[in-house]
């Protein structure tokens, strides 16, 4: 039986007691029915890992937090996607696969043809989401390094915040394609915009080319929005990260 990681925003003393949180518990216990003084992988998102105990008691539960174990860097360009709201459970996808394709900063942009509009109390139940998405999809793939969640913003607040050398849009009407990325060195940087269902408009590619955005196509067929974004980044991890 593998052991398994849980996550833990507090810092990883060696013999610390830590409290665990009511839904990590109800996990522990009633999903993978895991019993008291089982062994445990901890990390608390900033690349400290240690080695940990369970300890259950009847309603509450924490763990006794052992020796401290390596923590492989991430070998990867840092990447920053920037994904237009989806409907449905099509942007927790996003979210959750960005993060297993390592992915280090995730913007949600409110983009002219997003369906899913999100303001005030839904935004911060969304975005409360998308934070345990993240937790639980490093949890899942051994990431010991919990990407940055952006705020929701509008696609111009979006474009004017970015500060990566490389900037791309995806864009089927773009004459050029992704692949033309192999004759260039790893740069320190990239971050991808993916539109939404029904894509971006030309004036909002036009926006993005101004602010020093290069469209690229994935290719002939015209994807969905969350095929788009995870293909794009599979392609750039290919390119300059740790799938190559």
């Amino acid at each position: 039986m593998r052991t398994r990681r849980v996550y833990l925003d507090a810092p990883l003393t060696s013999g610390a007691n830590v409290d665990l949180p009511k839904e990590t518990v109800n996990y522990l216990r009633n999903v993978l029915r895991l019993k008291d003084g089982q062994p445990l992988e901890v990390f608390n998102g900033r690349g400290e890992i240690s080695e940990a105990t369970l300890q259950l008691a009847r309603r509450e539960a924490t763990v006794r937090i052992g020796v401290p174990l390596a923590s492989q860097p991430e070998r990867v360009v840092p990447i920053t996607l920037l994904a237009a709201l989806a409907k449905g459970e099509k942007m927790d996808w996003i979210v959750q696969k960005a993060v297993e394709l390592g992915v280090s900063d995730i913007a949600p942009v409110a983009t002219d043809r997003s369906v899913l509009e999100l303001k005030g109390d839904r935004a911060d139940k969304r975005t409360q989401r998308w934070q345990q998405i993240m937790i639980n999809a490093c949890e899942q793939c051994g990431r010991n390094v919990l990407p940055t969640l952006q705020p929701i913003r509008s696609l111009e607040e979006a474009i004017r915040a970015i500060d990566v050398p490389v900037r791309l849009v995806l864009d089927p009407r773009a004459e050029r394609p992704l692949t033309e990325l192999c004759a260039q060195p790893r740069p320190e940087g990239v971050a991808l915009l993916v539109g939404p269902e029904g894509g971006l408009t030309e004036d909002e590619v036009a926006m993005a080319e101004e602010h020093g955005f290069r469209a690229l196509t994935l290719g002939p067929r015209i994807l969905r929005a969350e095929t788009a974004a995870l293909s794009g980044v599979a392609v750039l991890q290919y390119q300059w990260g740790d799938l190559g």
